[in-house]
């Protein structure tokens, strides 16, 4: 009996790491900074035909307005980030993101036709996406499957790491 009690101590004992608790328990996320304080994201590479210009972080966001905003997230128009030449007839914006992966958006066509973003939320999260002009953060964002709603049918791309201006 004792031999038996001591083999399961011991292996409670074994089975009982206490690692690293948010990977075992999968803690919530801490809660984000407060609004007001300086956005933190890593840099992203931008391209405009080819030639390498300056990087966006942090700091060029903040020191431009956000073209909309919510509580939680801010998004600029490509057009204020990179200029008039994303007006010019047939420009696409080429954004790399998480594991290498393309997404082509292109600009506008008329004035109220969707166009694209750079959104950063309150945790630093970059996203390039497809927003309408009217509504760029609908009720149902961020909630696709929940009552059987569709979701956002526009496209986007998480974790930007590099945005390249193109003419098609």
């Amino acid at each position: 009996m004792n031999r038996w009690l001591l083999g399961l101590s011991t292996a409670l004992l074994i089975n009982c790491d206490a690692g690293e608790p948010n990977e075992a328990r999968r803690m919530p996320k801490p809660p984000p900074p407060e609004q007001g304080s300086q956005t933190q994201i890593g840099s992203v590479t931008v391209h405009i035909d080819g030639e390498l210009q300056a990087a966006i972080d942090g700091a060029t966001l903040d020191a431009l307005p956000a073209d909309y905003t919510s509580e939680d997230r801010r998004a600029w128009r490509f057009s204020t980030l990179l200029g008039e030449r994303t007006r010019e007839p047939g420009r696409v914006i080429a954004v790399t993101g998480e594991k290498g992966l393309v997404l082509e958006l292109p600009m506008p066509s008329a004035a109220d036709a969707a166009e694209p973003v750079l959104v950063v939320s309150r945790r630093g999260d970059v996203m390039a996406a497809m927003v309408e002009p009217g509504e760029p953060f609908p009720a149902y964002h961020g909630r696709g499957g929940r009552l059987g709603r569709r979701g956002d049918p526009l496209p986007r791309i998480a974790g930007v790491t590099k945005i390249e201006l193109l003419k098609r």
